[in-house]
């Protein structure tokens, strides 16, 4: 089994690592990477060259950042290449579900933590139960708080500003509602982790319109979760016009700078709270921490992806097009998969 990781970023380097431990894996990247077991090839992943290459693997994971990510999905099908895909593309991945079924080319879109995992436990929970709202919240923060911002990024930054700048959608009232990113902020805190706020965010995603029963579902919503302050820091700079198309890269770069991600203590967490139709709650939450050099969003969304891959190979559905991680998650066994293997690796997954 021949496995081509595109893109050897934080991520892309921990799904390369994990998944040499069982198959023949090379990583695609414009920069040499000195991974164990792992081969890289330089290349510019939009070029000719590209497509005749990615033709000999058996699947790929698409770790590029979102603004490649759909040419590279679409080029992926279009060359019936199965495909596990964490890129966060702005664009509607499931306008290829057509096409990938048509060529018997199976692709896992949003496969990392949120998207990703929360889908395939929202799957899980609406497979059981009649559902009438689903919050999910997400973020990954240092446990140290580093002012002003109180944040690292544990994955391509040019993704995180994307983030804080895209439209959230919404369901409110079996209604797709658009409202800004960053907006509806909410405070809670967590035993253990202290004051924490949470912004709507783009995250729902196949969530809205990837299946019937699911689409049933009256109100949806996803956040992003920071320490409290970190959302008017980001929008004080939206409104000066930091992230205008003149001054977008300047912005960027000196946010690099700040939000760089080090070896220090950080974590992930993540709640998902669904109300049922007698007024009850079921939740879940997801935590997890630095491990062994890797950051917690990196194990979180890398051996999500990792687990999803496992799970095509393991069940022989490499022919069997477009899967959402929350129809996947609808299957009992499919999610019990995905999760035994996320806890195996000491990934802390409770319901309440």
């Amino acid at each position: 089994m021949k496995i081509a990781v595109l893109g050897g970023g934080m991520v892309g380097s921990l799904i390369a690592t994990e998944l040499s431990n069982d198959y023949d894996v090379t990583v695609f990247d414009n920069s040499h990477l000195d991974l164990r077991n792992v081969k890289t090839v330089i290349r510019d992943v939009t070029q000719e060259e590209f497509r005749k290459e990615i033709t000999d693997y058996n699947i790929a994971i698409n770790c590029l950042p979102g603004f490649m990510g759909f040419n590279m999905l679409k080029t992926l099908v279009s060359l019936n290449v199965p495909c596990v895909d964490i890129s966060f593309m702005p664009e509607d991945c499931l306008v290829l579900a057509k096409k990938a079924e048509n060529g018997k080319c199976t692709v896992v879109p949003d496969a990392g933590v949120a998207p990703g995992l929360s889908n395939l436990i929202v799957g899980n929970i609406i497979s059981k139960n009649k559902v009438k709202n689903v919050k999910i919240m997400v973020g990954g923060l240092p446990k140290k708080k580093n002012p002003p911002w109180n944040y690292r990024a544990p994955f391509s930054p040019i993704d995180v500003i994307e983030e804080y700048t895209r439209p959230a959608r919404i369901k409110n009232n079996n209604e797709v509602v658009v409202k800004e990113a960053l907006s509806d902020i909410q405070s809670f805190e967590v035993e253990g982790i202290g004051e924490l706020e949470a912004f709507l965010t783009d995250g729902l995603r196949t969530l809205l319109n990837s299946n019937k029963k699911i689409s049933q579902v009256p109100n949806f919503s996803e956040y992003t979760i920071r320490y409290p302050g970190h959302a008017d820091l980001v929008r004080k700079l939206i409104e000066n016009g930091d992230f205008s198309e003149e001054k977008r890269e300047e912005t960027c770069q000196e946010l690099f700078e700040h939000w760089k991600l080090t070896d220090e203590d950080e974590f992930t967490f993540m709640l998902i709270v669904a109300t049922i139709e007698d007024g009850k709650e079921i939740s879940y939450t997801v935590y997890d921490e630095r491990t062994d050099g890797w950051s917690s969003m990196s194990r979180t969304t890398g051996l999500t992806a990792c687990a999803f891959t496992e799970l095509l190979i393991s069940k022989n559905m490499l022919t069997k097009g477009m899967q959402c991680p929350e129809v996947l998650g609808m299957n009992e066994e499919n999610y019990n998969f995905v999760i035994e293997y996320l806890i195996e690796r000491g990934i802390v997954i409770k319901s309440h």
